[in-house]
C-alpha cells in the first residue's frame, strides 16, 4: 500500500480522540484484581494499529496509560506497564497498519500480546514490584491470559469486520 499524508490537524484530532476513548475504557470499563487488570482498551489500540503507523500507535498507547495512572489510579505506578502499554501498540500497529485485514494477523498479534507482553512482561514487573515468585503469578495469570487471547482475537476481528476503519483513512 502506499503511503498515506494526513494532515497533522487530523492526526491530533484522531490520536486526542482514541487516548481519551483508551483512558475511558482502561479506568471505567475494567476490573481490577489483586495482580491483574483485565480491560477492552486493547480494541482502540487495535482501532489506532489500523489507522496510524507503529511508533504513533506505541507512543498514544503508553501517554494514555500514564494519564490514565495520573487521572485514575487504581495500584501503585511502575513504569514497566508503559513499556508494556507501548509495545502493545507497537505490535498491534506493525500487523494491522496499513496491511489487509487477516484472522492470522489478528490471532498473531493477540497471541504476542497476550502470551508475550501480558503474561511474560507483567509478570516480571509483577514479581519487581511485589517479589510474587514466578510459578505462583504463572499459575494465576495464565488462564486469564489464555481466555483474554480468545477475547482478543474474536473482539478485534468483529471490530474489523463490523466498522470499515480503513474508510477514514481515504479522505
Amino acid at each position: 500500500m502506499k503511503e498515506i499524508r494526513l494532515n497533522s490537524a487530523y492526526i491530533v484530532a484522531a490520536m486526542s480522540v482514541l487516548i481519551a476513548m483508551q483512558v475511558v475504557l482502561g479506568s471505567f470499563f475494567s476490573i481490577q484484581l489483586l495482580i491483574t487488570k483485565i480491560t477492552f482498551s486493547f480494541v482502540v489500540t487495535a482501532i489506532m494499529a489500523r489507522l496510524f503507523p507503529p511508533k504513533l500507535t506505541a507512543a498514544a498507547t503508553g501517554m494514555a496509560y500514564l494519564i490514565g495512572m495520573i487521572l485514575f489510579p487504581k495500584f501503585s505506578f511502575f513504569f514497566g506497564f508503559v513499556i508494556t502499554a507501548a509495545l502493545t501498540g507497537y505490535t498491534f500497529g506493525v500487523l494491522f497498519y496499513q496491511k489487509p485485514v487477516k484472522l492470522w494477523r489478528i490471532t498473531l498479534a493477540s497471541l504476542i500480546v497476550t502470551m508475550g507482553w501480558n503474561l511474560l512482561l507483567n509478570s516480571l514487573w509483577l514479581h519487581m514490584m511485589y517479589g510474587i515468585n514466578w510459578p505462583t503469578l504463572f499459575a494465576t495469570r495464565l488462564p486469564q491470559e489464555l481466555i483474554s487471547f480468545v477475547i482478543y482475537t474474536v473482539l478485534i476481528a468483529v471490530v474489523f469486520k463490523a466498522f470499515p476503519i480503513d474508510r477514514f483513512l481515504h479522505r
